[in-house]
């Protein structure tokens, strides 16, 4: 029988409760990965990488890829701002999306107690 004040008295919850933390890191990880992707094209694109260079096509091809349909959402009449808004809106959005992915993740693993 396990003492009432214990903490972590369920083993199964215990387990639930890592498996959702691991969870909520790989969504971190990969949400911010995407948005390194589309940060990184935007500072290429700005900083007049060669586009026929192979790292910067993978990364527009990356990056073309992740822009979740908002690309070109605003036609705006300088480049470099198009690319900034292009890019930098999606890369926000991921980061949210991973922000509230992670925030539900926890709050079905935080402990509860047993006076519900």
């Amino acid at each position: 029988m396990t003492d009432a004040r214990e903490p972590h008295g369920n083993p199964i919850g215990t387990a639930v409760r890592g498996v959702l933390g691991l969870i909520a890191g790989v969504v971190r990880l990969v949400t911010g990965l995407i948005a390194l992707v589309l940060v990184l094209h935007i500072v290429l694109v700005i900083l007049g990488a060669n586009p026929q260079n192979g790292v910067t096509q993978l990364i527009a091809a990356l990056a073309d890829s992740l822009t979740l349909g908002l690309r070109d959402l605003f036609l705006l009449g300088n480049p470099t701002v198009q690319v900034i808004v292009s890019y930098g809106l999606p890369a926000l959005l991921w980061l949210a999306i991973g922000a509230v992915i992670v925030r539900v993740l926890r709050l079905f693993g935080r402990p509860r107690s047993g006076l519900a």
